[in-house]
């Protein structure tokens, strides 16, 4: 006589592959969570005084403000030399204590120039996260004002 089988179930090849491509995204997702401890380390306001104008009557500084807030940026800029203008950034590129920011769709004046959205700009970042200081393009040191 024969004996009775019991049916095993069988995995699919398309189960296998449901299963395999839900794990990748999962993983791709976790780890595109992680934040850049220097990305993360510009984030909040920064100010800078430059005293160089202090021979100057009325004109006794260059006060600068930038401020990094998830992928948007605005900057102001006063007295001798008046710039204001916000936007967005992308990071072009990473150092150990420097970032390349490309400043896009931008809008404001900078000195006399008006910026538009199609505008961009590169900056460069040097971090000191010892001092929680930063360099803009050779500016600074900017010492963090804010969160």
């Amino acid at each position: 006589m024969h004996k009775a089988r019991t049916a095993q179930p069988r995995r699919s090849v398309f189960t296998r592959t449901i299963l395999w491509t839900t794990t990748m995204i999962m993983i791709l997702v976790v780890s595109g969570c992680k934040v850049d401890p220097k990305v993360e380390f510009i984030q909040g306001a920064w100010y800078y005084k430059d005293a160089h104008l202090a021979n100057i009557p009325a004109e006794s500084a260059q006060v600068t403000n930038w401020v990094f807030d998830n992928y948007y940026f605005s900057m102001d800029s006063c007295c001798f030399y008046k710039a204001n203008y916000s936007g967005y950034y992308s990071i072009t590129d990473r150092d150990e204590n420097k970032l390349t920011l490309e400043l896009y769709n931008m809008r404001g004046q900078f000195g006399g120039t008006v910026l538009y959205k199609d505008d961009t700009m590169t900056i460069v970042i040097k971090l000191d996260p010892e001092a929680d200081t930063i360099k803009i393009s050779g500016d600074g040191p900017y010492a963090r004002v804010g969160p």
